[in-house]
């Protein structure tokens, strides 16, 4: 079973008893919840409904079915009900680090982040030291340089900083150009 949503359409056709009424209360169109049911049947390798002019009636192995995604689905929405009664409100522990030339500018933003998320334990560490994120030393790193190679991070430039060498034209005349 690797597809939910075949077995959730599959749930919601034999609630309804029609293809139309599963659609509708998927807000999918009818040949999704058709080729979802004739997916599911034919990786199943049995039939789950018996169709006819009224609409769809489930067989005995669709009955299963549905008493087992009526209690998956139960559970789906408890979970979400649960989720959604936590709120926006985010909080854990949080560590950012960085090179020590970023504090001036990472520790104005770091203060209104902690005023806005009050339940959030922030530690803010400085210094030359790579911390592994993917090992959990830390959550944000701030870095210069070329990117990390990890697959897993998520790496967005925080700004760019131009150079320029500028020199006196008797030291290019007696040392030359870079």
């Amino acid at each position: 079973m690797d597809n939910w949503d075949e077995i959730r359409t599959a749930y919601h056709v034999a609630r309804a008893g029609t293809v139309s009424g599963a659609a509708e209360a998927l807000g999918v169109h009818h040949a999704t919840v058709i080729r979802h049911v004739d997916a599911l049947e034919a990786r199943l390798g049995v039939k789950l409904f018996q169709r006819h002019a009224r609409g769809y009636t489930p067989t005995e192995a669709g009955q299963d079915l549905l008493r087992v995604a009526q209690t998956t689905d139960d559970q789906f929405a408890q979970l979400a009900s649960r989720i959604r009664g936590r709120g926006n409100d985010v909080s854990g522990e949080l560590v950012v680090t960085s090179l020590a030339m970023f504090a001036p500018l990472l520790a104005p933003v770091l203060a209104d982040f902690q005023r806005a998320n009050p339940h959030v334990i922030l530690r803010y560490l400085t210094g030359t030291r790579l911390f592994r994120l993917e090992y959990g030393e830390a959550h944000v790193a701030v870095r210069a340089g070329p990117p990390p190679q990890e697959p897993d991070n998520v790496v967005q430039p925080f700004f760019y900083q131009s150079a320029g060498l500028y020199a006196a034209r008797s030291y290019v005349e007696a040392q030359g150009l870079p």
